[in-house]
């Protein structure tokens, strides 16, 4: 195995193995984890979420201050139920400022798999991403199927096209054939607050938004004829999304045999940065998971 070697368990069965996971790595992909106030000894379940293009974990993590600040239906469920909230921090952003951006999904998913692989093989997980971070976790999925690791119970899609949409199909413009002025149309489209683009931010978001669109603009699908999951898919589509619309979210049905629905939110593309529709959203996931045993 390429992750690592394989352990009998007592049934016959076999388990990966992965090489112990380094503290401080461990820290840099998953630096919420504190401040969310999930951590736990012997969590019961962990919640492993993927940010949106341009975004970090703390839209996960952070219930906000002052005037932003609302407690968030997810976390509650955490803390309730010794569940970890395990928000994913790709490289390029807050603390990982300095590191190089990852700029496709493969990469995204082979780098975070012995990281992450280790907590998910005796606990019980859930899988939630929004944007383009539905397909980094698509991709991780696939990647961590192939490696043996236990797929997750249920698994959260929002706003964003199953991946085998053809490329003729996809309703963007690639970013790296447009000029600053034309990039930054693209990114309103995509409902990108404005204050991103003043003086006093666009210098430090400008290379970030760029490699994070790469993600998507690029992005190959190379699954064809693979079987589908078996886990239960909940996704969800902005009634005012100008960019992904509900044909195209309706389309992660097919990757599926365990059950799927498809639900609206009422918001833009970024609702998860707007107060009501975030608890919304989360309220929505934290239904199905009380459903869970």
């Amino acid at each position: 195995m390429g992750a690592g070697s394989e352990r009998p368990k007592a049934n016959g069965s076999i388990t990966p193995s992965f090489a112990p996971v380094d503290d401080a790595e461990f820290r840099k992909w998953f630096p919420g984890l504190l401040l969310s106030r999930t951590s736990c000894p012997h969590p019961r379940w962990r919640v492993v979420c993927f940010p949106n293009a341009g975004n970090a974990e703390d839209m996960y993590t952070s219930e906000g201050t002052g005037a932003r600040k609302v407690s968030s239906p997810l976390l509650e469920w955490c803390r309730e139920n010794d569940a970890e909230c395990l928000a994913v921090q790709p490289p390029g952003r807050n603390m990982r400022m300095k590191e190089p951006c990852i700029t496709t999904c493969r990469h995204m998913a082979a780098a975070l798999l012995p990281v992450l692989a280790p907590k998910l093989l005796d606990t019980p997980y859930i899988v939630i991403g929004h944007s383009v971070g539905t397909w980094n976790a698509f991709e991780f999925l696939m990647l961590a199927q192939s490696e043996g690791v236990p797929m997750p119970r249920h698994v959260f899609l929002s706003a964003m096209a199953a991946p085998n949409i053809p490329t003729e199909q996809r309703p963007w413009r690639r970013q790296h054939s447009l000029s600053e002025a034309d990039f930054k149309e693209e990114c309103r489209a995509w409902d990108v607050n404005e204050v991103l683009f003043t003086p006093a931010l666009w210098p430090t978001y400008h290379s970030l938004m760029r490699a994070d669109f790469t993600l998507f603009d690029e992005y190959e699908f190379t699954h064809t004829g693979a079987s589908p999951f078996a886990f239960p898919i909940t996704s969800f589509f902005g009634t005012s999304d100008r960019r992904i619309k509900e044909e195209m979210v309706v389309r992660w049905a097919r990757f599926t045999t365990g059950g799927f629905e498809c639900l609206p939110i009422e918001g833009h593309h970024l609702w998860p940065l707007v107060k009501e529709s975030k608890v919304l959203w989360l309220g929505a996931i934290v239904e199905r998971l009380k459903r869970m045993k």
